[in-house]
């Protein structure tokens, strides 16, 4: 790719979201600090913060924003940046009713103290229930957000289901982007450009592509995304997110053209903080990961069973297969719990 295709899609980086998968969603505030500064230097379009929540939580602060948007973070920017701020929502508890339609209200007031403005929403969503979030849409478009789908899990739809979610998303009018989201990490490459190519026909939003790295094609899929006409491409510094991670951002911009005197603030940063924790948490593409994207099992059933040093290699194995004999792509800790103790 060239760099005229970078100047044609809009990169999203949402590491401190996804990589909070591993850290509670707690980051060290230098750290915030220096990533930040490092996607403005190198022309990330939008960060995606965190989570935001109408309830408090145990996570740490970027899982429940705004407590992560501090008046340091915000200093982190200068006063030119052309940074887009975005959270995610979580569309299950917020699909009915009142709670639907005072959530945009709701978030906005939440997120108005906040010294660092957000102005793009991303709603995850399992594509099976995505007829019932116009509600939620419309409620935090007329809050004066744009607003995101992220399709969750669509590569178990089937034809019909694809064509069905398609025609939901076409009814909700007007959205920054709708995801393809690998949630898995069970696509490839064929499926990818066709999902893309689908919604891109069926419905005028433009269409994004969030990629998990179980089999290693994040990134080649993201660019498949990208060739097949997906201009919202997601990434993570050196991967980092849920289960074997995303699409590693500096290679990503790298693919896309940008030069590499332009990439030096983002890779010093990679390397001064980010290398640690992938130290730390081990997240990328493994054996185990590979195994349950090919069989549609919930990266995070992989994620805990790494976690447990005792495990056995063999451990691990059989309840992967017991899992994937089953069907497991929602986790369970019990389900998870059952078949260890059948061990």
């Amino acid at each position: 790719m060239s760099t005229d295709d970078r100047s044609a899609v809009t990169v999203l980086d949402c590491t401190l979201r996804d990589g909070g998968y591993y850290t509670n969603w707690d980051f060290d505030g230098v750290l915030v600090e220096e990533y930040l500064a490092a996607c403005a230097a190198v022309g990330i379009d939008v960060v995606e913060l965190g989570y935001a929540t109408l309830t408090d939580n145990d996570r740490g602060p970027y899982g429940r924003l705004p407590a992560g948007l501090t008046s340091s973070v915000r200093a982190a920017l200068t006063a030119n940046h052309a940074v887009r701020v975005a959270v995610m929502v979580d569309a299950g508890p917020l699909l009915h009713g009142q709670e639907a339609a005072d959530a945009g209200a709701r978030l906005a007031e939440r997120l108005s103290a906040a010294p660092l403005p957000v102005d793009l929403v991303r709603v995850a969503v399992h594509y099976a229930r995505v007829a019932g979030c116009i509600l939620l849409v419309d409620a935090l478009r007329a809050a004066g957000f744009g607003v995101c789908l992220n399709l969750m899990q669509i590569d178990l739809a089937d034809d019909q289901e694809v064509d069905e979610t398609i025609a939901h998303v076409a009814a909700m009018g007007p959205l920054q982007a709708v995801y393809v989201a690998d949630s898995l990490g069970s696509m490839h490459a064929p499926r990818v450009k066709d999902l893309v190519e689908r919604f891109r026909t069926g419905q005028d939003n433009p269409v994004g592509i969030h990629a998990h790295d179980n089999q290693g094609f994040a990134l080649h899929n993201t660019l498949a995304a990208a060739e097949a006409g997906a201009l919202w491409l997601d990434s993570t510094v050196l991967g980092m997110g849920r289960g074997a991670g995303n699409a590693r951002t500096e290679q990503l911009l790298a693919a896309l053209g940008q030069p590499a005197d332009r990439l030096r603030p983002f890779m010093e940063t990679a390397a001064r903080h980010f290398l640690a924790l992938l130290d730390k948490h081990r997240w990328g593409a493994s054996p185990l990961y590979a195994i349950a994207g090919m069989y549609g099992v919930h990266p995070s059933y992989v994620q805990n069973l790494e976690a447990v040093p005792d495990h056995s290699p063999d451990t691990r194995l059989r309840a992967l297969w017991s899992l994937a004999a089953e069907g497991a792509n929602a986790f369970s800790a019990e389900k998870l719990r059952r078949v260890l103790a059948h061990d």
